[in-house]
């Protein structure tokens, strides 16, 4: 039977931290990554400029066996999260924001997505679902992820003067790139911090359907990168996750948000 793969696309380097997360969790699926690098951060562009290139992304993922794909993105799941999972022959799961956790516990919630994340229908309907558990303050930091996209391996380097000052019941992060800075967020703030990547990882696993489909040796599974960054990535997730899982925390799996 021939192998298939999960596969992963991000704008760049944030949809390591789900890679990373799925491959702890799930080390015998084989997985395929693909970062569209050389034209991050998603997060200013137009929609329209946002689909065209997720569209040309998943068209150089769909020439390998697929068994479902993850949209490490949440600027790509608020823009074309429909329409990807329409034109592809695979499941198809999108980044939830992890609003709903984040909302549980009251008070001021602190939400950090990109300018077309939060402009976006997808993200006003969620929020507004959970508008009667909290009271959100929305901020959008414009050169966030490409500073952290810049930063790699040495996220130290990226400021957070520009976190809004005030008391935060929690925060969610809205992109994945954020991800990187989630301890030093929590900790900055006083706060816990919600990204959604654990409750994405065994949605992904569920709709790959991987037991049924793919059983495998237990150990580690292949693992290839795609992209004309290929090769930057691939030295990033071995440097920042293998046997260090340094950026991931164990939270407690959420329900995915079905829009999402």
């Amino acid at each position: 039977m021939q192998k298939k793969y999960v596969a992963f696309f991000d704008s760049g380097i944030g949809g390591l931290n789900l890679l990373a997360a799925f491959r702890k969790k799930y080390p015998d699926v084989p997985c395929l990554y693909y970062g569209d690098n050389v034209n991050a951060p998603y997060g200013n562009k137009s929609r329209e400029e946002i689909c065209s290139l997720a569209f040309a992304a998943f068209g150089k993922i769909a020439r390998k066996p697929v068994a479902a794909a993850a949209i490490a993105c949440n600027t790509v799941t608020a823009c074309c999260a429909g329409q990807l999972r329409a034109a592809f022959p695979f499941p198809v799961a999108g980044m939830e924001p992890a609003v709903r956790p984040a909302a549980k516990r009251g008070g001021n919630v602190l939400v950090l997505a990109t300018r077309a994340t939060m402009e976006s229908e997808r993200m006003q309907k969620l929020l507004h679902r959970y508008s009667q558990d909290a009271r959100f303050t929305l901020y959008c930091p414009q050169e966030l992820a490409g500073e952290i996209e810049r930063a790699a391996p040495d996220f130290s380097r990226v400021d957070l003067s520009f976190l809004p000052k005030g008391e935060f019941s929690a925060v969610v992060l809205g992109c994945t790139h954020y991800v990187f800075l989630k301890d030093r967020i929590s900790e900055t703030l006083s706060c816990p911090v919600f990204d959604g990547i654990l409750g994405t990882a065994d949605h992904l696993y569920d709709i790959a359907n991987i037991c049924s489909k793919n059983p495998q040796k237990k150990g580690k599974s292949a693992l290839i990168f795609l992209g004309k960054a290929k090769n930057r990535n691939k030295t990033l997730y071995f440097s920042l996750f293998q046997n260090k899982q340094t950026f991931i925390m164990p939270q407690k799996r959420t329900k995915t948000d079905k829009n999402f």
